[in-house]
């Protein structure tokens, strides 16, 4: 009786493993299509008595198969890529609300000469161009009334779209505060989230926690999308999470957040505090808040500045031809345009109310251009103030140079979806379910199942036996 006792603990055992493999590959079919999931495994050992002797087979846990390796490159190359898509995102904005294709593919010196040749079509450089085309045939005819009247109308367009795209700039520096806020939000809740899939991981250490574990990564992936991130496991399997040095995860517990705070350029500069230590830092690394900081505060607060220089410089050097110019009612020392900037760039509203009194000749003979002839060659001479450019040549230089870094980004980032994307396919293939390779394991665990079956239903027949006798 011992021996068929024996018999058929050793057949219950195998029973059990059979259904464990069976219910392991149900759940690595039913998560086939999910990308945060790895597969599982059955860990079996043989089991033995005093003796030496087999007794069954035992299920000691549920293994994942994950390379940990694989998985902090990811967590650092979803850092990466968060900041290249945002940073390009934000420059692609840029170029949109400056109403110029800009966008350049090569850095090739062809490419850059290209770039400084485009005066354009649209926006600002088309603005800039009909009014030089303006004031060249009012040059012709100083006393032409309709020639007067289409100049003041060309002017007020150009100025019109400095202030257009100003305020638009103004409004996207708004608009990405706004965005910012909405992330630090985001990154703080995934903190949070990572901190509670982080206690389960630690309670179902050694215990088959495969769940947890993919969880947590997925998490720790999400988190470092937002920031970079540095995370460690103690011997308890307890983690810590860092960004910029600063804890905001020690030992399972939440111990720091993101903050936001304006700074004297109305821009929201995000940090990284500890609220244990009250340590913080400025957010540096990757991840999509330093994207859209760096594009803001570098290339597209570039752009702004040469825009605004050109207008500051604009006013000045017209003003200080045209106030030397008499009028056709012989008054002099009127300004042409008023204001300082991109923001407030406008025509001197008494010119507006009477085209009579813009000043383009030098003296009140009848038909002197000398002034008119003045005012274009300041806009066809280079200027200090620009880098001895002309204003055309320092704007078509600002927009070549955005178009550039604009290509750069874009060139990085298709390097970087490359490197991401061949990551994911080399733990895919860890960690990735495979059905075909599933279903072979589900159709050697029936088998396995069904065998040990028959040998609990032939053990049973022998007891029968032993009883009837």
């Amino acid at each position: 009786m011992g021996g068929l006792l024996n018999s058929l603990e050793i057949a219950s055992s195998s029973l059990l493993a059979s259904r464990a493999g069976i219910e392991t590959a149900g759940v690595n079919i039913s998560n086939v299509n999910n990308p945060s999931y790895a597969r599982q495994r059955v860990i079996v050992e043989p089991r033995r008595d005093p003796t030496g002797a087999g007794t069954g087979v035992e299920v000691v846990g549920v293994k994942s198969l994950r390379d940990s390796i694989l998985d902090e490159q990811l967590i650092r190359e979803t850092s990466n890529q968060a900041y290249l898509e945002n940073f390009q995102r934000t420059l692609q904005i840029g170029q949109v609300l400056l109403g110029q294709q800009i966008d350049r593919q090569s850095a090739t010196p062809e490419a850059n000469s290209a770039a400084r040749n485009l005066g354009g079509q649209m926006a600002i450089a088309s603005g800039f161009s009909e009014f030089y085309n303006a004031l060249q045939a009012v040059s012709v005819s100083p006393t032409s009334v309709p020639d007067r009247q289409v100049l003041l109308l060309k002017a007020s367009q150009l100025t019109d779209k400095f202030n257009s795209v100003e305020t638009r700039f103004t409004t996207l520096r708004s608009d990405l505060n706004t965005d910012l806020n909405n992330r630090i939000k985001q990154a703080n809740q995934l903190i949070d989230l990572t901190s509670r899939v982080a206690m389960d991981n630690t309670l179902v250490s050694g215990k088959g926690g495969g769940i947890a574990k993919d969880t947590l990564q997925m998490r720790l992936e999400e988190l470092s999308a937002y920031s970079s991130i540095q995370n460690q496991f103690d011997d308890q399997n307890r983690i810590t999470v860092s960004i910029n040095g600063v804890e905001v995860i020690k030992d399972n517990a939440v111990v720091g957040k993101l903050e936001g705070a304006l700074d004297a350029d109305e821009g929201l500069q995000v940090s990284v505090k500890n609220s244990n230590s009250n340590t913080s830092a400025k957010l540096t690394g990757q991840g999509s808040i330093k994207g859209l900081i760096e594009a803001r505060d570098t290339v597209l607060q570039d752009l702004r500045q040469d825009i605004n220089l050109m207008a500051t410089n604009l006013i000045e050097g017209m003003n200080s031809v045209h106030k030397l110019g008499v009028s056709l009612d012989g008054s002099t020392g009127l300004d042409f345009f008023t204001g300082t900037d991109a923001s407030n760039i406008a025509v001197n509203k008494d010119l507006i109310d009477d085209v009579h009194k813009i000043q383009l000749s030098a003296d009140t003979d009848e038909g002197d251009n000398t002034i008119a002839a003045n005012l274009l060659k300041w806009l066809e001479a280079p200027q200090e103030a620009l880098g001895k450019m002309t204003v055309a040549q320092h704007y078509n230089e600002a927009v070549a140079t955005y178009g550039q870094e604009l290509a750069n980004i874009n060139n990085r980032l298709a390097d970087q979806e490359v490197v991401s994307h061949t990551l994911k396919q080399q733990r895919a293939g860890v960690s990735g379910v495979s059905l075909d390779e599933e279903m072979s394991s589900l159709i050697q665990y029936q088998r396995a199942y069904q065998s040990s079956a028959k040998l609990i239903s032939t053990i049973n027949e022998l007891f029968q036996t032993i009883l009837a006798m």
